[in-house]
């Protein structure tokens, strides 16, 4: 699988933007990354702007450990 090198500059910046809207959420994921688990579960929720609420949830495998570890380590090393 090939990387469009432009492609994850935008990525960047559209990740640094996220992070400075929105700091509270950098910091949860900082805290809560170091505990979770293989058999944690992870929940997700949406209230849409007229109040209806969708939400799912998954118990982590190892598999899945695996790839929020690869996806900390990118995001550290462009900071």
């Amino acid at each position: 699988m090939a990387f469009n090198p432009m492609a994850l500059l935008q990525l960047k910046e559209k990740v640094e933007g996220f992070n400075s809207r929105h700091p509270k959420l950098a910091m949860f994921f900082n805290d809560a990354g170091a505990r979770i688990d293989t058999g944690a579960v992870l929940e997700i929720s949406v209230t849409t702007v007229s109040g209806e609420k969708i939400r799912t949830n998954f118990r982590v495998a190892e598999e899945d450990k695996e790839l929020f570890s690869m996806l900390s380590s990118i995001i550290n090393q462009n900071r």
